[in-house]
């Protein structure tokens, strides 16, 4: 009966020792988390009436979890599209950035833009997800928001607006 009990107990021991040691089946680790901010320039400038224009932007991150010593970044990327102050990006868009992290290491993402949404106070949240397709973090999901302030209602009637910088995160999750 004593030898029963202690295997029974030693058991009990390794079967709880492995569940705390094995990941979450509902929880997601990320490999990467980055906040910071995106700069878009516009040529032409973006004014109400919808043109094709050229959007280039510049992100630079400071990541909180990364891996490799990385501890932030910066990526650029530059796009044609059909925009105005009037209509914002259209979920669907593609777009492939190119991260350079302060290792020197890179990583490439190609995105879509999956939600634009327009909020209360005017400012303008676009979310787009895509995939790492080579460097650092290869084949992670790669999540990026960027929420890019009100534009100036009167500059988008005349002159036009050539840039806006507004708060950027990225994350790549397995």
């Amino acid at each position: 009966m004593r030898m029963f009990a202690r295997s029974t107990a030693a058991l009990l021991a390794m079967t709880a020792g492995a569940l705390l040691l094995a990941p979450s089946a509902h929880g997601t680790s990320t490999l990467l988390s980055c906040a910071g901010q995106q700069t878009a320039s516009y040529s032409p400038a973006m004014t109400d009436e919808k043109q094709p224009l050229t959007a280039t932007v510049a992100e630079h991150y400071n990541c909180a979890v990364a891996p490799d010593g990385i501890k932030g970044g910066d990526g650029a990327a530059s796009f044609k599209e059909q925009a105005s102050c009037l209509v914002t990006a259209d979920p669907g868009q593609r777009d492939v950035i190119r991260y350079t992290w302060n290792t020197r290491k890179t990583s490439t993402v190609e995105f879509t833009v999956t939600n634009v949404e327009r909020a209360v106070n005017g400012t303008t949240i676009v979310t787009s997800v895509g995939k790492v397709t080579s460097g650092t973090g290869k084949g992670s999901k790669a999540t990026r928001v960027v929420t890019l302030p009100q534009l100036d209602a009167a500059a988008c009637a005349d002159r036009g607006v050539a840039s806006q910088t507004g708060t950027a995160t990225l994350t790549f999750a397995p």
